[in-house]
């Protein structure tokens, strides 16, 4: 029995580790209570929260919007073609502009209703928890191809109307292209933080002083050279100079506004911009057409060679316009 009892299990009992408090003292010093002992706070846990992203966009109302002017737009396209097929062909350079106008109105207007040429741009939130919402609204650059073209092609039938020279057209029309691409990059800048912010507003100076510029040389310039024209033409150019440059002025309204300063939902800036594409393409369109009566030939009246095909045989072997050669008699 003692031979077996020298293999039974003893249980030791370790000796208590000792062991140490290690306290930390938050920010500004421990915590005393009113007992007068010492207090130790844990340090503070605060969760910060994440930023919740907003998207303003149309809704039902901006995109009926779009669906009704592109309509609008393809009625006046199709009123425009009716009126060229009734004009003589030398008299036919103002239909071939607006037809062109309201066909890329009609095509962009359609693009924005389907939804195509659009973005979401980043904007500045004024409010008082501004970094935990960020703004992302909804920009139709479409809009901007549009008048990259519609823009000088309106202003090549005023400077036609006027008789301004062809150098002067070019720098009206050139400016006019510096305005509406500044406009872009003002549009589609991330303008999330205040140097963004900054960024748009000086594109937007900057379009708006080529704004200036351009009508500053058709009211002196193009009244000028309108009043050599007779009196009819001269009271035309007057009526659609003056009338498109307030309607044009309504634009950078919208813009400051709307992509500017977010103070119009997107559905507002969608239907006033509409409404003023209407005013400006269709409605000069028609005040054009319907007005000028091209009793007078002017710098307007293509000539013989633009709008008919060769007809037999000059004496240098090349075509005659309009009349029969020798070769035919």
């Amino acid at each position: 029995m003692d031979y077996l009892a020298q293999f039974r299990p003893t249980i030791t009992i370790p000796e208590p580790v000792p062991t140490s408090t290690i306290s930390v003292s938050p920010p500004g010093g421990t915590h005393k209570p009113h007992h007068g002992g010492p207090s130790h706070l844990p340090l503070p846990t605060d969760t910060f929260p994440s930023a919740h992203v907003h998207y303003l966009h149309t809704s039902h109302v901006g995109h009926n919007a779009l669906w009704v002017v592109f309509a609008i737009f393809t009625l006046a396209l199709v009123g425009v073609i009716f009126l060229t097929i009734r004009t003589e062909k030398r008299n036919r350079l103002f239909h071939g502009i607006s037809a062109l106008v309201l066909t890329i109105a009609m095509i962009s207007y359609f693009a924005m209703a389907a939804g195509l040429g659009i973005s979401y741009v980043p904007i500045h939130n004024h409010g008082v928890q501004g970094s935990l919402h960020h703004l992302f609204r909804q920009e139709f650059w479409a809009r901007y191809i549009d008048w990259l073209f519609t823009t000088p092609l309106l202003l090549l039938s005023l400077c036609s109307l006027a008789g301004l020279s062809p150098a002067t057209t070019l720098a009206v029309i050139l400016t006019d292209v510096a305005m509406v691409v500044l406009g872009l990059l003002g549009s589609l800048v991330d303008a999330r933080w205040k140097r963004g912010e900054a960024t748009r507003w000086g594109f937007f100076t900057v379009s708006t002083a080529a704004f200036l510029i351009v009508w500053g040389i058709l009211f002196t310039g193009g009244l000028k050279a309108a009043s050599y024209r007779n009196k009819n033409t001269k009271g035309l150019f007057t009526l659609l100079s003056i009338g498109t440059f307030l309607v044009w002025a309504a634009y950078p309204v919208v813009f400051a506004l709307g992509e500017g300063a977010n103070k119009i939902g997107v559905d507002a800036e969608v239907i006033a911009y509409g409404v003023l594409d209407v005013i400006a393409k269709v409605g000069f369109t028609y005040l054009l057409l319907l007005i000028h009566t091209h009793d007078e030939t002017g710098p307007w009246t293509l000539p013989e060679w633009w709008v008919a095909s060769p007809q037999g045989y000059g004496p240098d072997g090349r075509g005659v316009y309009g009349s029969l050669g020798s070769r035919d008699a």
